[in-house]
Formats: structure tokens, C-alpha cells, sequence
């Protein structure tokens, strides 16, 4: 009798093993559907302004009360007991994270213009109530102003549940809840094959996606160590819920393999019943539930337990960015749209991918953590792969959201990413101490009239923070220059200024220096050039200081009847110099040597010296009375100046990025402001004796 009630037991056990599997295969695919939609999540830690420092949700004018003071907006208020965590209206729906970070989720939606409107009515809901409360979110993908272990959670049941049973695994858990704020991307899918291959394809292209979207220049309060912080926590964890779903990589993964990945995990906490919650740490889902089906609620709930680079649900969910500004954010859902939604993009990446296993991706991110751009994945560089996502995207996506791309594309182009281009507030306040006492000291600070970098035709301007950084540190105060090719403009400019800095950038039309357009020619600034080539001969006939920098030497060569090569690796194919380096771009490349005789080589004062180099051109003929003042190793020239006492100069190296460690960045910032000061000094002389 004993025996035969155990053996009932035990059948019964397994029908629900087998019920609850299916429950959850069942859930998968009512999922499917012929539509190409598309849904975001996109995570905002917020700080305070005055201090920067991090909010809590129970604080006075803390994140509870942004909610508050946001709930008239919305149609519906979320509770946890007596506690506001939660606003929601139409598609939209707004919640909290583990320590109060503020997440937007919305969609479903065909269309990115769609997703933008929706964000940016969150932002206008949003930002009043941060603005009221002195408060900011940085969107950044790490907090970048406290350790996680002191960031207060929110007053909810499941995230206490949750940093008790992940924070006594490993403390990557706690960093991963507290600390870091993302962006994720759902997508539908057709059908069970469908679905297996898009989760498969995510997976396997999620460490490229997390190395272009590593937005996380701090961490645990400290400036960051290793790039991909986000990849870094997750690698930290125990990997039973995250990374790579074991086995989904291979052929023949299905609906009911994934059901049991999930019902075996330790489910941590589930819904007791009587509208509470109950802790059961490591116990798995099929473990609770071995003795009835479970309900719909319990499914999402199992489902939300695990926290793969990618997530099954009723659609597939991408998961590896940090979060980012939303022109970004909307480039990323831009580009995960139209790589998952183009089925030759699908046929071409399942096609590469094809026989890699968890390893590989392990590996994959490795590699990309210690190496970056230089990084090898799956046996190809880490630039091949962030170029085609890009590309394969680019050409899927129709023309109305094309250029949504453009940010994505421009920081891969340029081979950088947001945490790298991020600056520290606190490494610049010398400069800017420096900067206060010459402009308030006698006769105040030369004026550098800076001109400007036009990037994205008829979106805007742009300067590296290192010219005007670089000026201050000098002495100077530095003028970004308006772009425009009006005359009478252009001729008060040169009268207001001291001295000009012509920056880096796109390359210069051959037609101003009598070539044609070869096939390595990248993108030219029709207006930059215009500006440039008639605001530079009234600069010289004032007899004012000009410092080139990279385009800009080329701009001085043009200017004076000179001309470039168009590519380097066209006219010097022999040369062991990569001239665009990888990041740290403040660190030198090569050497150069300098001209004896010349005013680089008195301003410097060395023979030789190391340079950063990020440039694809050079001069050829440094035209009408200009000279080659520097050469690198390999021929190519890197440094110009004018014959005679005025100071005209341009090098192809970026001082602008090495000026806080390199002493010849330094003295030439330096030797531009004196000789702007020693100019300004004679004309109030010589105004003073007539």
C-alpha cells in the first residue's frame, strides 16, 4: 500500500512537471505573430545637482515624490502596500528598479518615430519634476557617484528577496541591482523557429552590442578600470541566470528546452497566494509548484527570474546595453529593429555565427573587456563585427528612420564609445582656475577664436573639450567660432580675436586643391571648407598667430596653394605606422622628427618626440612659402609652418588629447597664447602712441 501511494505521488509529480512545462511552451507560442513589432526599456539613475550624489526613493523630494508630482500626467498609480512605484498610461508604462532607478518601458510600436514620440512626452512628464527638485539623471549605465552597497533599496518584497539570495552568491549580484541602469529591446516573432533564431543570433552578437553601447565610466564610485562594466558585473555573477542560456547556441534548442531552464532555477521568491510574496531561495520553480499547474501571473513571474544577454517571453527580449542619451538609445532600437526584423541580415549573421558555443561568447567578451577595438571575436576583429551591424542596418532601414542611425555610426566610425568619450568634471577645474585668473588678471586673457567642427549636415556643431581645455590651461580664453562664410562676419571675427585654432575633422574637398575624388576620400564639410579657406587669408593679412590641427594643417596647406594625399595607405602602402590609432588616444603612436632651425623645434626644443595620430590624409605640398617643420618614421609629414616671424603652424597629431600628460602639447598651447598676447600687447602700444 505504501509503495503504491509513493508511486502515485511520484506520477503525479511528474504530470505536473510535465503541465507546467507546457504551461510555459503554451505562453511562448501564443507569442507568435506576423507583425514587426517592437517595445524599449530605458533605465535613469538620479542624483542630486548640487552634489551629484545619489537619490533614494524615501528621501524627502527623493524619487517617491517625482512620481508623485508626475502621477497627474498619468492614468493609473502602481502600488507596493501603502508605497508609489509605479505610473502607467496607454502604452507606457513607468516603474522602479532595486534603488530607484526610474524605468520607462513602452511599445509595442512599428515605427522608431513612434518610440521617440513616446520617450520624449516621458521627458516632458519627467524632467519638470527633476528641474522642481534640483535633481538630474546623468544616463549613464552605472551610478557613477556612490558604491551600490550604499544605495538604499526601494521598499519592495522581491528586491529585498532578491540582494538577500544574490548578494550572498557573489557581490556582483548587488552592483548588477543597485548599481547599473540599461536599455533593452523586445522584438516579435513569427514562429518557433523564428523565435529559437533571433534568440540564438542575440546571444551570440551580444558582446559587440554591450562594447558599442559601454556607457559606464565609473564604477562603484571610483573611474572605471576595464571597459564594459555592465559585461563585467554579469561575468562576476554565479551564471546559472545569466550570460548565455546553456545549450541554446546548438541546433534543435526549442520552446519546451527553455521552459526548463527556467522551471529550474532557484526561483528566489514567488507569489504566496493570498496577494503576498514568499522567500524560497534556491527551491526551483518545479519544485514549487510540483503539485498544481501555475497560473498565468506565476509564468511572467518565472520568466522575469532570469537575466540571460537575452530573455524569451512572448517575444524576444535583447538585453546587453547600458543605458545611454536617447539620441543613442534611439540609434541602438534603430539598429536592433532593422537587423532583426531584415531576414537577409538574420541569413547573413546565423551564417558567420554558425558552430559557436557559450565559450566562444565568453571568450568573445573577454577580449572586448581587456582590448576594446583591438579586440579579436570569434575570430575576427572586434571592428569587422561593429561595422557590420552597423552596415547591415544602415541598408535595411527604410529612409524615414535611416538617420536615426547617425550617432551609432558616427562613434563606430570614429572607433570610440560614450564611456570612453566621457570627461571628468573634476580633472578640468584646474584648467579652469588657471583660466579665471588670466581672464580677470591685467589686461585680461587673450582671445582664441576657435574655428568650429560641422558634423551631421544641418544638425549642428561640435569641438573636442580638449581645444578649449588646452587653451585655458595656457592662459587663453578660448571663442568657438560661428560657421558661416559671410564677409563682413568674417571680418569682424579677425578683428575680435587674438589668435585662431583650426581643429580636426572631415576631409577637404580635392577640388580646392585641383584633384579628383578617389574612392578612399571619406565624408568632406562643403560649409567648413568654404568658412575655412576665405576666413584664413584675412587671418594672415591681420598678421595673427593660426595653429592647424590635424585637417586644420591641411587647411593651412590648401589655403596656401598646397595640396594632400587623399590617403595615406594609397601613397605610403610599405608603412608599419597604423595612423588611427586605438583608444587611449592621449597616448603617443609613433615618434616624430623635428627640422632643426624651425619654430616647432624652438618651441619644443627637442629633436624627437611621440605623438598621437588619428588620421587617414597628409600634406603633400605645403604650398607658397610654407615649410615641413616634422616628418614621421614612414615619410608622411607632420608638422608645417610659414616662412618668416609670423606664427603660422599646423601638425598632424592632436595635442588637444595628450596636453595634460605631454609636455610639447603643452608649450605649443602655450607658445600660441604668448605670441596672441605679445600681438595684443604691441597694437595697445602702438594704439596708446598715436
Amino acid at each position: 500500500m505504501e509503495f503504491g501511494a509513493e508511486s502515485g505521488e511520484q506520477a503525479s509529480d511528474a504530470n505536473y512537471r510535465e503541465a507546467n512545462r507546457r504551461k510555459l511552451v503554451d505562453f511562448f507560442q501564443a507569442g507568435a505573430k506576423q507583425s514587426r513589432m517592437f517595445g524599449y526599456e530605458l533605465e535613469h539613475i538620479v542624483l542630486h545637482k548640487n552634489t551629484e550624489g545619489p537619490v533614494s526613493y524615501a528621501e524627502e523630494n527623493g524619487v517617491r515624490e517625482v512620481l508623485r508630482r508626475m502621477s497627474p500626467l498619468y492614468e493609473r498609480e502602481v502600488y507596493d502596500g501603502d508605497d508609489l512605484v509605479g505610473l502607467a498610461r496607454g502604452n507606457e508604462y513607468v516603474s522602479l528598479e532595486p534603488a530607484a532607478q526610474i524605468e520607462v518601458s513602452a511599445g509595442p510600436f512599428e515605427k522608431v518615430g513612434e518610440a521617440e514620440a513616446s520617450y520624449l512626452a516621458f521627458r516632458e512628464a519627467l524632467d519638470p519634476v527633476l528641474e522642481e527638485l534640483g535633481l538630474f539623471t546623468p544616463m549613464v549605465g552605472y551610478n557613477p557617484s556612490a558604491k551600490a552597497s550604499d544605495l538604499e533599496l526601494i521598499p519592495k518584497f522581491r528586491y529585498d528577496s532578491m540582494n538577500r539570495f544574490l548578494g550572498n552568491e557573489a557581490y556582483a549580484g548587488v552592483t548588477m541591482m543597485r548599481g547599473s541602469a540599461s536599455l533593452q529591446v523586445s522584438i516579435d516573432f513569427v514562429d518557433e523557429a523564428d523565435a529559437m533564431l533571433k534568440f540564438r543570433v542575440a546571444q551570440l552578437i551580444s558582446p559587440v552590442l554591450a562594447f558599442m553601447c559601454d556607457n559606464s565610466p565609473f564604477y562603484e564610485a571610483e573611474p572605471r578600470t576595464e571597459q564594459m562594466v555592465r559585461t563585467g558585473i554579469w561575468n562576476g555573477m554565479r551564471q546559472d541566470r545569466v550570460g548565455t542560456v546553456p545549450g541554446s547556441l546548438a541546433p534543435g534548442f526549442s520552446f519546451e528546452r527553455y521552459a526548463d531552464y527556467i522551471l529550474s532555477r532557484g526561483a528566489i521568491l514567488v507569489p504566496d497566494g493570498a496577494g503576498s510574496w514568499e522567500y524560497v531561495g534556491d527551491k526551483t520553480f518545479y519544485e514549487v509548484y510540483a503539485d498544481r499547474v501555475m497560473t498565468d501571473a506565476e509564468v511572467e513571474h518565472a520568466l522575469s527570474m532570469v537575466w540571460p544577454d537575452a530573455r524569451l517571453k512572448n517575444f524576444v527580449e535583447i538585453r546587453p546595453a547600458d543605458a545611454m542619451p536617447f539620441d543613442f538609445s534611439l540609434a541602438y532600437v534603430t539598429l536592433i529593429k532593422n537587423l532583426f526584423y531584415g531576414e537577409r541580415n538574420l541569413a547573413v549573421l546565423d551564417a558567420l555565427l554558425v558552430g559557436l558555443d557559450e565559450r566562444d561568447v565568453r571568450d568573445a567578451k573577454r577580449s572586448l573587456i581587456e582590448r576594446g577595438y583591438a579586440a579579436r571575436v570569434y575570430g575576427r576583429s572586434a571592428e569587422f563585427w561593429v561595422d557590420l551591424l552597423v552596415n547591415l542596418a544602415a541598408g535595411t532601414a527604410g529612409v524615414d528612420e535611416a538617420f536615426y542611425l547617425e550617432p551609432l555610426q558616427t562613434m563606430t566610425k570614429n572607433r570610440f564609445t560614450l564611456a570612453d568619450a566621457y570627461q571628468d568634471p573634476k580633472k578640468r577645474e584646474p584648467a579652469y582656475d588657471q583660466a579665471i585668473q588670466a581672464i580677470t588678471g591685467q589686461g585680461g586673457a587673450p582671445r582664441i577664436g576657435i574655428f568650429p567642427r560641422y558634423d551631421f549636415e544641418l544638425t549642428g556643431l561640435s569641438l573636442s573639450e580638449g581645444y578649449t581645455t588646452g587653451v585655458l590651461a595656457a592662459g587663453g580664453l578660448p571663442v568657438v567660432l560661428p560657421l558661416t562664410d559671410n564677409p563682413h562676419m568674417l571680418d569682424k571675427i579677425v578683428e575680435v580675436c587674438d589668435a585662431f585654432i583650426i581643429p580636426g575633422g572631415q576631409d577637404i574637398d580635392p577640388n580646392h586643391y585641383g584633384q579628383k575624388r578617389n574612392l578612399r576620400l571619406h565624408r568632406v564639410t562643403r560649409q567648413r571648407d568654404e568658412m575655412e579657406l576665405a576666413l584664413i587669408p584675412r587671418v594672415l593679412r591681420a598678421g595673427k598667430p593660426i595653429l592647424g590641427i590635424c585637417r586644420g594643417m591641411q587647411a593651412l596647406a590648401v589655403a596656401h596653394g598646397g595640396s594632400l594625399y587623399q590617403d595615406i595607405h594609397l601613397t605610403h602602402p610599405e608603412s608599419k605606422i597604423h595612423h588611427v590609432q586605438a583608444r587611449p588616444f592621449s597616448d603617443p603612436a609613433h615618434e616624430v622628427e623635428v627640422v632643426a632651425g624651425t619654430r616647432l623645434a624652438q618651441i619644443t626644443g627637442c629633436e624627437r618626440f611621440g605623438v598621437n595620430t588619428i588620421h587617414h590624409q597628409s600634406v603633400q605640398d605645403p604650398g607658397k612659402n610654407m615649410v615641413v617643420s616634422a616628418y614621421a618614421p614612414d615619410g608622411v609629414v607632420e608638422a608645417i609652418e610659414l616662412r618668416g616671424e609670423c606664427f603660422v603652424m599646423g601638425v598632424q597629431w592632436h595635442p588637444e588629447l595628450m596636453w595634460r600628460t605631454s609636455e610639447q602639447a603643452q608649450k605649443l598651447f602655450g607658445a600660441l597664447v604668448e605670441e596672441a598676447s605679445s600681438k595684443r600687447r604691441l597694437e595697445s602700444y602702438a594704439s596708446s602712441e598715436l
